[in-house]
Parts: C-alpha cells; sequence; structure tokens
C-alpha cells in the first residue's frame, strides 16, 4: 500500500466524517471493548514470545490437530498500534476442501461440506486498532448447510512478528434455515502489500441438536484498496460502542453489592452448556461466562447467541405494541380471517380467532392440547418445508377443538400467522413495500440503537431466503441486546427519550401489570400473554408479584423482575431456571415495596 493510497484514504474518511457532523467528530476515540475478568492466565501479550500461532506457523503452516487455546487468538493486554492498515478484501482460498471437524454433539456422519466453512470474500476497514467487517448481520451465503455473521475484532503489533500486523475478528456459522449458531474466531498477519494464511477455530455453539470444534490453516489473498463508504462504515461503528449499554464483568457485581450472591448468576444450568449470561440492573450490564472448549472467547461481547422464541416477545409481540401505538390501539382485536386468506383453508374455526388469541397461543385449533405436543411434532412441514406457501398451509393445518381464548397450546406456527397478519396489515397501511421486520428495526431498534446484528431476520426460502420472516424464531443476539430491549420493556416502559413507542396498555398486559388482563392460563403453571410467559411468586417473599419472561427453545432466558432488574443468560441444555438470580436481585434492590 503505497503512502500516497494512505493519504487519499486519511483524506477521503476525514472529509466524509466531517461531513456527517462536526469537525470534532473526526477525532473521536474508540473505547475498549470489554473481556470479563475471567480470560485466561496467560494470554499472549505484545512483547511475549509466542509460542501458538506464531509468524512461522502462520506463514509456512504447521501440523494441525485441533483448535488452540483462545488466547493465542485474543488481543494482548498490552497490544502495540499496529503498524499498517487493513482495508480491503479478504479472501480465504481452498475453504470446500480444507478444514477438520470433531463432531461431539449429533450424528458423526454429516455430510462432506458441513465440515467445512462457506466460501469467505468480504471487505474490511480498520479504525484505531479494530478491524471492521463492512457487511454485517446474517449473510446468505452459497454453502448448502452454513450462512455467516461476522463482527467486529482488533488488529495489533507484535515483536516477534517481523513487522507484520496481526488481526483477530470473530465470526459466527449458522446453519442454513435455522437458528443453529456456532461462534469462531480468525486470525492473520498482514503488511500493507501481502498476508499470512489465515487460521479459523470454531469451538462454541448455542444449539440443541448439534456440536462440533471446526478448524484449519487457508491460503488467503488480501485485496487491499479504497472500500466504498468506508468513513461511513467507520462513523457507524465508533457511534456503535459509544452507544454500548454501560458493561462490567459479572464481578464487579459482588464489588458493586457486597451482600449479593455472586453464585447465583449461572446456576443451574450445565457449564459446558452455558454460553454468557447477565444482570441488568440500575443502568449496568453485569456479564460473565464466553467460555468455550478452548478458554475464553476473545469477543465476548460480539459473541452472538440464537434467539429462538425470544423473538417471539422481543420483535412479534414488540410489533404488535408499536402498531397498536402508532396506528391503531385495537389492532390486536382484529381477526386473522380478515388478514390472512390461507386462514379459509384450514380444517380449524378461525371465523373468531384475533391476533391477540393468536399471540397467546389460544387460537382454539389443535390436535392435542398436552404440553408441546403439538408444537414438538419435528416432522410436521412446518419445520420440514422451507417456502411459504407450503409453512403457512401447515400452520393452518389444525383442527378445532375450543372457543379461541380459552385453551393455551404452544405452537410456533401460531406466531408465523399472526406475523404474516401485521405485515398484511401494516402493507394495508403503508403500501406493498412495507415489511413488519424493517418497520420494527426502523421503530424500535435502531432508535435502542441495537447492534447491526439484529437487523436481519430468518426468513423463508422465498427469493433467496428473503421471504417471510419466521417471526418465532430467527435473530441473533449479543448481550448488549438484551441489556437494551429489557430495559426499554421493563424500566423504561416501552419510551425512547420521553416518547412512547410501545402502546401502554398491551404492554402492561404483557409484563402483567395489569390485573384485569394476566392473559391465557398455562394449565397451572403460570400464564401467557402477548408472547411473554409469566409466574407468580409469594413463598419466601413479603408480597405477592409476577416475573414475565422471554424464553427460548435450547435454553435461552431473558427474566425481568419487578423490581427493574434483568436476568438473562444463553445456553443449550433446556435448562430455565432464575429462582436463585431472583433472591438475589431482592438483596440489592428489594422485589416487594
Amino acid at each position: 500500500m503505497s503512502n500516497i493510497y494512505k493519504i487519499i484514504r486519511l483524506l477521503i474518511t476525514i472529509t466524509t466524517i466531517s461531513a456527517c457532523g462536526t469537525a470534532n467528530t473526526a477525532t473521536t476515540t474508540i473505547t475498549g471493548l470489554h473481556i470479563p475478568d475471567s480470560s485466561p492466565a496467560g494470554q499472549k501479550i505484545a512483547g511475549a514470545t509466542r509460542t501458538v500461532l506464531s509468524y512461522d506457523e502462520l506463514m509456512n503452516g504447521f501440523n494441525i490437530s485441533s483448535p488452540v487455546n483462545e488466547a493465542a487468538l485474543t488481543f494482548p493486554v498490552d497490544a502495540a498500534p499496529p503498524a499498517h492498515l487493513f482495508e480491503g478484501r479478504l479472501e480465504l482460498h481452498g475453504e470446500d476442501t480444507t478444514g477438520e471437524m470433531l463432531v461431539l454433539r449429533g450424528d458423526p456422519n454429516q455430510e462432506p461440506e458441513v465440515s467445512h466453512l462457506p466460501e469467505f470474500d468480504f471487505e474490511f476497514v480498520q479504525s484505531e486498532g479494530y478491524l471492521i467487517p463492512v457487511q454485517r448481520g446474517l449473510i446468505i451465503t452459497g454453502h448448502p448447510y452454513w450462512n455467516y455473521i461476522l463482527e467486529p475484532g482488533r488488529v495489533w503489533q507484535e515483536s516477534a512478528d517481523l513487522g507484520y500486523s496481526r488481526a483477530s475478528f470473530p465470526f459466527s456459522l449458522i446453519w442454513k434455515g435455522s437458528n443453529a449458531t456456532l461462534n469462531g474466531t480468525m486470525t492473520y498477519l498482514f503488511n500493507d502489500e501481502g498476508i499470512s494464511k489465515v487460521w479459523y477455530q470454531v469451538t462454541q455453539e448455542t444449539t440443541i441438536d448439534f456440536g462440533a470444534d471446526m478448524w484449519g490453516l487457508l491460503e488467503a489473498s488480501y485485496h487491499p484498496g479504497l472500500v466504498r463508504d468506508s468513513a461511513k462504515t467507520i462513523t457507524a461503528f465508533t457511534q456503535e460502542l459509544a452507544d454500548r449499554f454501560p458493561t462490567r464483568p459479572i464481578e464487579q457485581l459482588k464489588i458493586d453489592y457486597p451482600n449479593v450472591d455472586l453464585a447465583a448468576f449461572g446456576a443451574g444450568v450445565s457449564p459446558p452448556s452455558m454460553t454468557w449470561y447477565g444482570f441488568v440492573i440500575n443502568g449496568i450490564n453485569y456479564l460473565g461466562g464466553c467460555q468455550t472448549r478452548y478458554g475464553v472467547y476473545p469477543y465476548c461481547e460480539y459473541m452472538r447467541v440464537p434467539s429462538y422464541s425470544t423473538s417471539k416477545s422481543a420483535f412479534v409481540s414488540v410489533a404488535l405494541m408499536r402498531l397498536a401505538q402508532k396506528y391503531d390501539p385495537g389492532v390486536a382485536n382484529l381477526l386473522i380471517k380478515d388478514y390472512v386468506p390461507e386462514a379459509a383453508e384450514s380444517p380449524g374455526d378461525w371465523s373468531g380467532v384475533t391476533f391477540n388469541n393468536v399471540i397467546d397461543m389460544a387460537t382454539g385449533n389443535y390436535q392435542s392440547a398436552g404440553n408441546m405436543a403439538d408444537e414438538e411434532q419435528w416432522d410436521n412441514p412446518f419445520w420440514t418445508s422451507e417456502n411459504y406457501d407450503e409453512i403457512i398451509a401447515a400452520a393452518f393445518d389444525w383442527p378445532h377443538r375450543t372457543p379461541p381464548g380459552t385453551q393455551w397450546v404452544y405452537r410456533t406456527s401460531d406466531t408465523f400467522i399472526v406475523t404474516r397478519a401485521m405485515q398484511n396489515y401494516l402493507e394495508m397501511l403503508e403500501g406493498s413495500g412495507a415489511d413488519l421486520f424493517e418497520f420494527v428495526v426502523d421503530e424500535v431498534y435502531k432508535p435502542l440503537k441495537m447492534s447491526p446484528g439484529v437487523f436481519s431476520i430468518l426468513r423463508t426460502k422465498d427469493n433467496n431466503w428473503q421471504g417471510q420472516p419466521y417471526g418465532g424464531l430467527g435473530m441473533w443476539w449479543i448481550p448488549d441486546d438484551l441489556a437494551k430491549i429489557s430495559n426499554f420493556l421493563n424500566v423504561e416502559n416501552g419510551t425512547i427519550e420521553s416518547d412512547q413507542i410501545l402502546q401502554p396498555g398491551v404492554l402492561s398486559a404483557a409484563l402483567q401489570h395489569d390485573p384485569k388482563d394476566r392473559g391465557v392460563d398455562r394449565d397451572g403453571q403460570g400464564k401467557y400473554n402477548n408472547a411473554f410467559w409469566a409466574d407468580r411468586y409469594k413463598a419466601g417473599f413479603d408480597c405477592e408479584f409476577w416475573v414475565t419472561e422471554m424464553l427460548g427453545y435450547s435454553g435461552i432466558v431473558v427474566a425481568l423482575f419487578p423490581n427493574g432488574s434483568t436476568y438473562y443468560y444463553a445456553s443449550d441444555n433446556r435448562e430455565f431456571t432464575w429462582s436463585m438470580a431472583l433472591r438475589a436481585a431482592d438483596k440489592i434492590a428489594p422485589l416487594c415495596p
């Protein structure tokens, strides 16, 4: 990379950033990413003699038998600034033939393609030691099994790298047509003209059905050059870090609140199954976990997890609340049959079923009222098909049993129906180009300053996976996202900067603030209202109160406590527990007035 190229790049960056705001915006300092205090001892530092993924190994190759300790891919605590600027395309070679996989859970006899990465050729820009992928969110690939999510990484200098700069960044592999998520990291050396081989490893996942270690050393090409809108990308990333919810390691909670039982957070979940967990109170997100099978993940705050059914609450229910606030408080009482024409082909009775009945999982149309009996028919076309026409037909393919609003039968296919109903309702108001998910992104997620990884969702296969959002699953969270959305619901009561974003009545019912609207009874196990779970507590406390939750299939929990705190975690052993965290939260801020 010539000096004149560097000068042109710098001038364009400063000019573009200045045009977006005040003149001093170009000198904004980006604060460091948080890594929990549980980072492994012996983390490689900039001045140390590196023994893992050394200059010679990345340049010339080495015997590969497994992933390495994540410390070797982690930004050092005393890192020196990089000597080079990475801007352009990073292209990997031989993805379809190079790389190893050890299946740890699920069928070990996977198709050969499963063990290899999708084609990788993406643009990156660099700013103040950060390596920023230009494309964020879910990336649809041509691979038969995997999609990508790319996140920002770091760039630094190590004395033993013979003048090259070193980079690493986090990425996720997303099972195509699924929410299943495997987390990995890549690293390499580079200078102005060249690049080493690229080491990648996948050492952690959040998914019930499949777990694997993946690793490999790939040939690579660096194509330096000006990236279109690079300054815009850098400005957006600078703002992204500035907007991060204040975050501290979970160990700091004991220092800030000495009486708290720190062991209560993360308790009850099998340690190998825990991805990360956190506790949000008084405007601080206390974060823990991020363990992999090879040490602490280098980029804890960018460690993606699947939403599974938490999207029913955080997307579909929030969409209903926003529509009710912006257009019509009575939108929940509209009839499904008037907005989803496929209802006419159902063997059930949809003549009186409202949006609210469906989001409450109480349509009256079902096969069995047994717990999850209808939901977990995994050979149902709703789960096995990928195109909208087949999925919507399967969603309606249930006989009539009881009047709507009387019997709770949990089914993700119902959420697909109400998502479609709201989509068609929105199109009637905003035109055929309207999209319900983009509506929520623009009206809620972006004003909340959530991460760009939340701005895409799993859709049906129509139009290259750009069809109907599933609604009931298919988003991906980082801890910052859950801190922001839970604080928005549980503390700010659906307001952003004093503007009421969500309809108060619908939100109040969902959070069990309205004793006249508790929702539908879950066979004596609690309530379900507007896609939020709820449980009543009294024993051992000085009052009776409700805890509402957003829950996801594999063991995703976002528990909204009535003292304004939130306990959340992502795991994959279907363990759902928050009672110990609830009692610990009571020691910090009483749950009873």
